[in-house]
């Protein structure tokens, strides 16, 4: 069972520390291994791909006991806190912390989720604790005879992958920014324009929390002198790096628009309230002054003026006249 179809199982009794192991024959192709084969693994055999499950208990078990990596290294891959993407190397190894959106059925992408990595010139160690559906695709391409040949393939295929599941994650919300910029350009009436540019801008700002320390690391990464890192592969990574700028400068880009949308959708709504106020303000000027009259003319005193059959024709002809002759004032004004 793969692992895109466990993600789906809403109960699993225990964990597989190990979620697949590969040997790489270095032509493109690679063959599964078992949990015993890979106890027996030696470097001579070839390019060990591990893939764990970091939430398992067993697997801190085996980082410590059993990989054979410095306790320093092992202490950074199993912590649960130390996720800040970032790339450093131990001699001739490197260790690299990576940020991937989150494309799990039910999950925000923003929601980054981490994936740590060991590499060695003949062995790569990689942890996440949530599924990643790219690591399928790279077992898959492997399977096929078509995936990388060795360990700064390996590198490159990696990055580049979790780079292009990132450039999807922008894409659909730059998509949902532009119908959110068409509806304020048309002045289409949504409710729902305000919270859903408020929700975009939060995700932006979530993706790149992340993504401004990955973009150093890989930077870092491509600068790494490791044997195993060849001038083809280092060329690659620089693009990788330089690739990751751009997506920084994009989700800055995107932010800035739905900042100027939010603030444009704003004014907008203040000027309606200001208009609405305008108006009611001139109504209110027009028809205190007439209350005012008919409240002195409704007074139960003697001496009140026109109390004969025609008073109520003349008050009213007044009263009329009397606020037309107060509307064009207001209307020269350009009260309204």
């Amino acid at each position: 069972m793969d692992e895109d179809i466990r993600t789906q199982q809403t109960q699993e009794p225990r964990k597989k520390w190990l979620v697949f192991a590969m040997l790489l024959d270095g032509t493109g192709g690679a063959k599964l291994l078992t949990q015993e084969e890979v106890e027996q693994w030696r470097e001579t055999d070839g390019f060990l791909w591990l893939h764990c499950d970091s939430s398992a208990p067993e697997t801190g078990e085996f980082m410590t006991h059993k990989s054979g990596i410095k306790s320093l290294a092992v202490d950074s891959l199993v912590d649960d806190e130390e996720d800040r993407p970032r790339c450093l190397s131990f001699g001739d190894n490197l260790m690299l912390f990576l940020r991937a959106v989150n494309l799990n059925v039910g999950e925000e992408p923003d929601d980054m989720i981490s994936l740590r990595m060991w590499e060695e010139k003949n062995r790569l160690i990689t942890l996440r604790e949530d599924p990643m559906g790219f690591m399928w695709e790279i077992k898959q391409h492997l399977s096929l005879g078509v995936g990388p040949r060795d360990a700064g393939e390996m590198l490159d295929e990696i990055c580049s992958l979790t780079l292009d599941k990132i450039v999807e994650a922008v894409s659909d919300i730059e998509n949902r920014l532009d119908a959110a910029e068409d509806k304020i350009l048309d002045e289409i009436e949504d409710d729902e324009l305000m919270p859903q540019l408020s929700e975009i801008r939060r995700n932006l700002t979530g993706l790149r929390r992340y993504l401004a320390p990955q973009r150093d690391a890989m930077e870092t990464m491509a600068r790494q002198m490791l044997s195993w890192i060849g001038a083809k592969d280092r060329f690659f990574l620089h693009e990788n790096a330089n690739r990751m700028l751009r997506i920084i400068e994009d989700i800055d880009s995107l932010r800035e628009r739905a900042m100027i949308n939010i603030d444009e959708l704003s004014n907008k709504v203040r000027e309606q309230t200001q208009q609405n106020m305008n108006t009611l303000s001139v109504l209110a000027a027009v028809f205190i002054p007439l209350t005012f009259v008919t409240g002195l003319f409704g007074m139960n005193v003697g001496g009140i003026p026109w109390q004969g059959d025609a008073g109520f024709t003349i008050s009213s002809l007044i009263l009329v006249l009397f606020g037309f002759l107060l509307a064009v004032i207001f209307k020269r004004l350009k009260w309204f």
